[in-house]
C-alpha cells in the first residue's frame, strides 16, 4: 500500500531524496546601468549557468497518527560545480539594482504615507553614502551566497527607522551583529530549515491523498490573496503524487511555499524517457487580469500582476515579482521594457514528465505516480519606476527588470535507472507485450471464428463432385439412394478434349418465394451476359441425361431452389445457347444474403458475377413458362451433343 507512514521505504525516500538535482542559476547584466538611470530601455546580457548539486530533504517531522498528518520543514542544500561550471567562477562583477536600497525604498512606498517618502529621501545618505544611482555592482557569488554588506549601526532616527523596515520585511538578510547584515539572493537558505512548517496527509488508509497539503504554518489557509480559492491550499508538496495518473487537463496541482500558492499543471501529451512512458505535464501561472480563476492572486484589488506574474511582497518578505525565465509566457510588455531577452518553450517552461504508475527511490520501487525529468524555473524581477519624493529615482522608466533566474532539474539516471530497468522495466514491457498478444490473438480468433462458420455454412451444402471416366460412366461422392433421395440432377459433360466436372448445390436454408441468383462466369471470355446466362440454361438441359432426366417440372423446380453450379476448368469458347428456364433482369437490385441463391461456374482464373432473376413467381405463371422451356427443349431435341449443337447455333 502507498503511504508515508514512518517506518516504510517509501517515507524514508520522501524524507530525504536520494539523488542530488541539477541546480543551475543565470544572472542578467545590466550593459547600460547610467542609461537607464536617466530613462533608457536596459539592456541586459545573461551570464551562466554557474552550476551547483542539490540535495533535498525534509526535517523536524511531527507524525500525527490519529489526524493521518505529517508536519516537517523543507531543506535544501546546494554544492558548488566548480568544474562544471568553467570557464565561469563565481567572481564575475555584474551589474543589477541595487537590491538593499529597492526593498527599502519599496517596502516604504508600500507601508508609508506618501509624506513620510520625503523623510525617506533625507535619511538614505546617512545609510548608503551620497547615492548616484540605483544600481550596484558585485560578485555573482556575493548576490548569490556570500551577501552585499547593508550598515544599519547608525544613530540618526531616519536610518533606524529605514533599517527596521527592511529587517521586518525581508528574509535574504544574514545577521553579521551590531546592526549589520548581509543581503544574498540564497545565503539564509542554504542548509537551513525553512521557516514554514508544511502539513501533508501521509496517505494512510486513502492513497490518493498521499502528500496533500492541508496546512501551512498551522493554518488551513492562506491570508494574503484576496478572498476567495486563491488562499485555499491545492494539491501535494510537489515531491510526491497520487497514483494511476490518467492525463486530465490540471490533473496535477502542486502547492509551492517558495510562491506561497498552488500551481497547476497541463496535460500536453505523451513523452519517452529512456524507455519509460510518460505524461507531460506544463505548468502556468495565470493571468489574473482575463482568467476569473486567477482574478484572486493578487494582494490589492488595485494592483493585480500581469499574466505569467506573482507578486512576492508578502510571501518572500522582498519586492520582488516572480515570472517563467525571459518572460516566457507572460505579458508581453514585461519583454518590451528590457533589451536582450528571448523567451523559448524548451529552455524556459516549468514542465514534469510524468510515469503515472511508479514511484522510483533508491532500491525499491510502488505504485505511486513520480516525474521522471522535471524542469523547474523560475525568475526574480524587481519592479523599478520612479518613487515620490525619492530622487534618485525621478528619471527610471517604469521597468520589470530581471534579476536572474532558476533552473533545478531532475533526469533519474544512473543506478536509480540500471536497478529500474532490471527489476521493474522488463516484468512491464513483458505484461505489456503479453496484453498486447492476448489483444491480438482474440481479435485473430473472433476472424477465424467466423471463418469457420462460413466454412461450416458451405460445407454444410449437398456438393455432389462429377468425374467422367474413360468409359463415360459417372464416379460421384454420393451414392445413387442418396442422390436419387435429393434429386441432383448430374452428368458427365464434355467439350472435345476439355472435360469438366458439374455438381448442383440446393441450400434449403435459402428456399423462399421471390428469390432470385447469381450466375458467374470467367473474366475475359468472350461470352455476353446474356450468352452466359444461355449456356446456364442449356447445362441443366445436359445435367440430366435421357436415362435418369427429371421431368421439366423438376428442373424448374430446382431452378426456383436456387441451386449452385460448380465447373471447373471452364472453356474459354463456349456457344451462346437458348435458356428456357432463365430470364435475364437487365437493372436487378442487389439481393440481400436471405433473398438469394446462388449459380457459380468456376474456372481456373477469377470470376464476374451476373444477377439473373429465376422463373418461379405465381402458380399460374410457373405453367405458363413450363410450357414455354417444353416448347423450346424440344428445338433442340435432336442435338447429342455440345459440339454438335455450336455447328446448329450461329454465332
Amino acid at each position: 500500500m502507498v503511504n508515508l507512514q514512518e517506518g516504510n521505504d517509501i517515507r524514508n525516500v520522501w524524507k530525504a531524496i536520494p539523488y542530488l538535482f541539477n541546480f543551475n542559476i543565470y544572472v542578467f547584466n545590466i550593459t547600460n546601468p547610467m542609461e537607464v538611470q536617466n530613462g533608457a530601455t536596459p539592456i541586459v546580457k545573461e551570464i551562466g549557468p554557474y552550476r551547483y548539486k542539490e540535495f533535498k530533504e525534509k526535517v523536524d517531522l511531527v507524525d500525527d497518527v490519529d489526524e493521518g498528518t505529517i508536519t516537517y520543514s523543507n531543506m535544501n542544500t546546494w554544492y558548488f560545480q566548480k568544474e562544471k561550471t568553467l570557464p565561469l567562477t563565481g567572481d564575475e562583477v555584474v551589474t543589477i539594482p541595487h537590491l538593499p536600497l529597492w526593498s527599502m525604498l519599496l517596502v516604504a512606498e508600500s507601508d508609508f504615507p506618501s509624506p513620510l517618502l520625503s523623510v525617506v529621501n533625507a535619511g538614505l545618505p546617512k545609510i548608503y553614502g551620497k547615492l548616484k544611482t540605483v544600481f550596484m555592482t558585485a560578485t555573482v557569488n556575493e548576490l548569490l551566497f556570500k551577501g552585499v554588506l547593508i550598515d544599519c549601526s547608525v544613530k540618526d532616527f531616519l536610518p533606524k527607522i529605514l533599517c527596521v523596515a527592511i529587517k521586518q520585511n525581508s528574509k535574504p538578510l544574514q545577521k553579521l551583529g551590531n546592526n549589520r547584515y548581509l543581503f544574498s539572493v540564497l545565503g539564509p537558505r542554504n542548509a537551513t530549515p525553512e521557516s514554514s512548517r508544511v502539513t501533508v496527509k501521509n496517505g494512510v488508509g486513502d492513497a490518493y491523498s498521499i502528500g496533500k497539503v492541508i496546512r501551512v504554518n498551522g493554518k488551513s489557509a492562506n491570508s494574503m490573496w484576496l478572498e476567495g480559492d486563491c488562499n485555499r491550499f491545492a494539491g501535494t508538496d510537489a515531491t510526491i503524487f497520487p497514483p494511476f495518473r490518467r492525463p486530465d487537463n490540471n490533473s496535477v496541482v502542486a502547492y509551492s511555499t517558495d510562491v506561497c500558492r498552488s500551481i497547476f499543471g497541463t496535460y500536453e501529451g505523451d513523452g519517452e524517457y529512456r524507455g519509460i512512458q510518460g505524461h507531460k505535464y506544463v505548468f502556468s501561472l495565470g493571468d489574473t487580469r482575463k482568467n476569473r480563476k486567477d482574478s484572486c492572486y493578487c494582494l490589492r484589488d488595485d494592483a493585480c500582476p500581469k499574466k505569467g506574474a506573482i507578486d512576492l511582497m508578502k510571501c518572500q518578505g522582498a519586492p520582488l515579482v516572480g515570472t517563467f525565465p525571459h518572460f516566457y509566457d507572460s505579458d508581453e510588455s514585461f519583454l518590451r521594457g528590457v533589451i536582450g531577452l528571448k523567451p523559448i518553450k524548451e529552455k524556459h517552461e516549468l514542465s514534469f514528465l510524468m510515469e503515472p504508475v511508479i514511484t522510483i527511490y533508491f532500491h525499491h520501487f510502488s505504485t505511486s505516480a513520480t516525474p521522471l525529468v522535471a524542469r523547474k524555473r523560475f525568475q526574480f524581477n524587481l519592479p523599478l519606476h520612479p518613487i515620490r519624493y525619492v530622487n534618485v529615482t525621478r528619471k527610471i522608466k517604469p521597468t520589470l527588470m530581471p534579476i536572474l533566474w532558476l533552473e533545478e532539474n531532475l533526469d533519474l539516471d544512473g543506478e536509480l535507472m540500471d536497478f529500474l530497468e532490471a527489476n521493474l522495466l522488463s516484468n512491464l514491457r513483458l505484461a505489456n507485450g503479453v496484453k498486447w498478444t492476448l489483444i491480438v490473438l482474440g481479435v485473430s480468433l473472433c476472424f477465424v471464428g467466423v471463418f469457420m462458420h462460413q466454412k461450416k455454412k458451405l460445407n454444410d451444402r449437398p456438393v455432389i463432385r462429377v468425374t467422367p471416366s474413360p468409359s463415360g460412366s459417372v464416379q460421384t461422392n454420393l451414392s445413387k439412394s442418396t442422390a436419387d433421395s435429393r434429386e441432383q440432377l448430374i452428368s458427365p459433360f464434355s467439350k472435345g478434349d476439355s472435360p469438366f466436372q458439374a455438381g448442383v448445390v440446393l441450400e434449403p436454408s435459402l428456399l423462399k418465394e421471390g428469390s432470385g441468383g447469381y450466375l458467374s462466369r470467367k473474366s475475359g471470355s468472350s461470352e455476353d451476359p446474356e450468352n452466359v446466362s444461355r449456356f446456364a440454361g442449356k447445362l441443366y438441359e445436359r445435367l440430366s441425361p435421357p436415362s435418369t432426366s427429371p421431368p421439366v417440372e423438376t428442373i424448374s423446380r430446382r431452378l426456383q431452389h436456387e441451386p449452385q453450379i460448380i465447373m471447373s476448368p471452364v472453356p474459354s469458347d463456349l456457344p451462346p445457347i437458348e435458356t428456357p428456364l432463365l430470364q435475364q433482369r437487365k437493372t436487378p437490385p442487389q439481393p440481400s444474403a436471405e433473398e438469394s441463391g446462388v449459380f457459380r461456374i468456376r474456372g481456373t482464373e477469377e470470376s464476374t458475377v451476373i444477377p439473373i432473376k429465376s422463373t418461379h413467381g405465381t402458380a399460374e405463371s410457373r405453367k405458363s413458362e413450363r410450357r414455354k422451356a417444353e416448347s423450346r427443349l424440344s428445338e433442340h431435341s435432336e442435338a447429342e451433343s455440345l459440339p454438335k449443337e455450336k455447328q446448329d447455333i450461329p454465332h
